[in-house]
């Protein structure tokens, strides 16, 4: 049994990573979050640093599983010291205070540290990020490896889960512009631009959340979890590719909806930053959830999306 805190526990990721743990019942689970944070759980705001020194004194966990970070493009391209301060400088003082009480840490990141240009990204493919989330993320990624060659950096690709709002995940936020198609009891809905150019490894939040329980067994076993490592699931698709297999689930129309080939984000995204996971996979760690029936959990476990569905039945009715 080991004592592991979960940074950004209240968060979509940290959510399906903490119920996991839970369940296997092995580990007492120390889940720190900063806001919406419940019962059991800690507020700590990794930005305060003798707030997380003492935190992390007084806990004294064996294992750090950094899932806290300002994961939206826009807002960190917007206010690129707030992206900064979360993730980069609260991941130096994070990980400082790891190694001074012996705690092993694992750092998630993103795929978007790559530029999107020569996919499959294997785990030692050059860096090139395209906006500042990116370049925030990477710096944490450079801050873990400064601080302690025996931490370790999860990159991961655009998530998805039970959310508490659709705009938790980059995924289920689509379901927002598929509604403002339906803005009164129209007969045609307007049109709809919907980005079908980038190209995306949509992944569950429950099935990173057992790959990092199986990860974290293995480095508590004696196996040494070092470096880059990188899950994804297997299929990819765009935006648009996403939101009518959604809709399907849902029985939404898309007649609407109009696919663009070209770029439409105000913050610039990589082309295609699809992942091979080789190093995860040597060890027997791999994605096998299709996106069709992990989307379709996600969306019938999500009360918002049930609630998103009676408006939009409202205003079609």
């Amino acid at each position: 049994m080991a004592k592991i805190m979960v940074t950004g526990a209240t968060g979509l990721l940290g959510r399906a990573l903490v119920k996991q743990l839970q369940q296997v019942n092995v580990h007492q689970v120390i889940a720190c979050g900063y806001s919406r944070v419940g019962e059991g759980e800690f507020q700590l705001d990794l930005t305060q640093n003798q707030q997380v020194t003492d935190f992390i004194a007084l806990h004294q966990p064996e294992v750090i599983v950094h899932c806290a970070a300002e994961r939206r493009p826009d807002i960190s391209e917007q206010d690129p010291q707030a992206a900064l301060a979360l993730n980069a400088y609260a991941t130096r003082t994070l990980a400082q205070a790891a190694r001074d009480n012996c705690a092993w840490l694992l750092y998630i990141s993103t795929d978007y540290v790559f530029d999107g240009t020569q996919p499959k990204y294997t785990e030692k493919a050059a860096t090139n990020p395209v906006n500042f989330y990116g370049e925030s993320k990477l710096l944490g990624e450079k801050i873990i490896g400064e601080v302690a060659a025996q931490f370790a950096v999860l990159r991961l690709p655009i998530l998805y889960g039970e959310v508490q709002t659709l705009d938790e995940s980059a995924v289920t936020v689509l379901l927002q512009s598929l509604q403002d198609g339906f803005k009164s009891s129209v007969v045609k809905p307007a049109t709809l631009p919907v980005d079908d150019w980038a190209v995306r490894s949509p992944t569950s939040t429950e099935d990173i959340a057992l790959a990092i329980e199986k990860l974290l067994n293995l480095q508590l076993a004696g196996e040494p979890i070092t470096g880059y490592y990188h899950f994804s699931a297997a299929q990819t698709m765009t935006k648009y590719q996403m939101l009518l297999q959604m809709a399907k689930v849902l029985n939404v129309s898309t007649e609407h909806l109009q696919p663009v080939t070209s770029p439409t984000d105000s913050a610039k995204r990589p082309k295609d930053c699809t992942l091979s996971c080789e190093r995860l996979m040597s060890l027997g760690i791999k994605s096998t959830l299709p996106f069709a029936s992990g989307i379709t959990k996600a969306l019938q476990q999500s009360v918002v999306v049930q609630q998103w569905l009676k408006q939009i039945d409202e205003r079609q009715g």
